[in-house]
């Protein structure tokens, strides 16, 4: 079984211009990809950015809001950004936090399976549109008349929709060409919920399921010393509970059978009782559900998804011993290294 490919994931960076030397470091360290995710930055401006910044690197959203713009507008930024690539790009879109969509942007969430499946619909349609060809679809929620004014880069680009809960993974597997899954997801929950859910949904709608992506997240927790890097990992975990809950997470913690941390930590977070929270996640949420020690032991966990996941977006889980800066990443690097080995 193939390794996975390695991407970064991008956006928590403190200005742009580390965000751009980041991807320029990564793409030399010999990492795969590039993603940005949408949250304090614009994945689309940002993609920009590290497409300009890289030569040979993958670059994708990961994930785009689809709340947030019309399906029209993202397909033609989308075949803007295979242009400027060089046939380059992925776009990854999924319904965004809800709590962002209500805080940030004032938009209540409706009908999210009816709404993406058009959306995706339409995605698919006019990214891949020829010069001149028609577009057209009519759903419950979207609909598009238009024609493109000039080639596309390549005939399609890969559009994955990000998936935690198992409805919205049978959809991936239906109108999407992959399912994109976020940075909690361990190999029985790629190997028995995510990809028989999705591979069935597709031969269900006439779909070869072979032909269905799978990219996932993940934390990486590295350190020297394994026991810092375990606590930072259980840190981190909690701070998916508060300030801004993260409901995706929850869900495929209770998928996997620890409902009973997820309802402390959604107690206990908000009331502050951080340290208790900490002390209560689970080591075997730590160990299959992230991928956190020292750099051998993150190599090995990187290796157990081999066959499941054509690729790994490594979140960066930073330590209270590593250096400032962007030579905090040269652990990551290391362990990219020892991966592809």
């Amino acid at each position: 079984m193939s390794k996975p490919a390695l991407g970064l994931l991008l956006g928590f960076e403190d200005t742009m211009a580390d965000f751009v030397e980041l991807a320029r470091e990564g793409e030399a360290a010999g990492m795969d990809s590039m993603y940005t995710v949408e949250a304090g930055r614009s994945a689309f401006v940002s993609a920009a950015a590290v497409i300009a910044a890289t030569d040979r690197a993958t670059v994708g959203t990961y994930i785009a809001n689809a709340y947030a713009r019309e399906p029209w507008l993202t397909a033609i930024a989308a075949r803007d950004l295979d242009e400027m690539s060089g046939g380059r790009f992925t776009l990854g879109l999924g319904t965004g936090n809800r709590h962002f969509n209500e805080w940030y942007m004032g938009i209540d969430e409706f009908r999210p399976l009816g709404k993406l499946r058009d959306y995706i619909e339409i995605v698919r349609s006019a990214v891949a549109g020829r010069a001149g060809e028609p577009v057209r679809y009519e759903g419950e929620h979207h609909r598009i008349r238009w024609r493109a004014s000039w080639e596309p880069t390549r005939p399609s680009i890969p559009v994955y929709l990000s998936a935690s809960g198992p409805k919205m993974v049978r959809l991936a597997g239906e109108v999407a060409d992959g399912v994109g899954v976020g940075v909690m997801s361990s190999v029985e929950f790629m190997r028995d919920i995510v990809r028989p859910a999705a591979q069935q949904a597709a031969s269900e709608a006439g779909r070869d399921p072979d032909g269905v992506g799978f990219l996932m997240g993940s934390f990486l927790s590295v350190n020297d010393d394994e026991e810092l890097a375990r606590n930072a990992a259980k840190a981190t975990i909690c701070g998916l509970f508060h300030p801004v809950p993260h409901p995706y997470y929850d869900s495929q913690l209770r998928q996997l059978g620890y409902a009973e941390f997820a309802d402390a930590a959604t107690r206990l977070m908000p009331e502050g009782q951080i340290r208790e929270a900490i002390g209560l996640v689970p080591d075997e949420v730590v160990d299959t559900m992230t991928i956190t020690g020292t750099p051998a032991q993150c190599a090995g966990r990187i290796a157990d998804y081999s066959g499941l996941t054509a690729e790994i977006i490594l979140f960066r889980v930073p330590q209270r011993t590593d250096p400032a800066g962007l030579a905090g990443y040269e652990s990551l690097f290391e362990v990219v290294s020892l991966a592809s080995a």
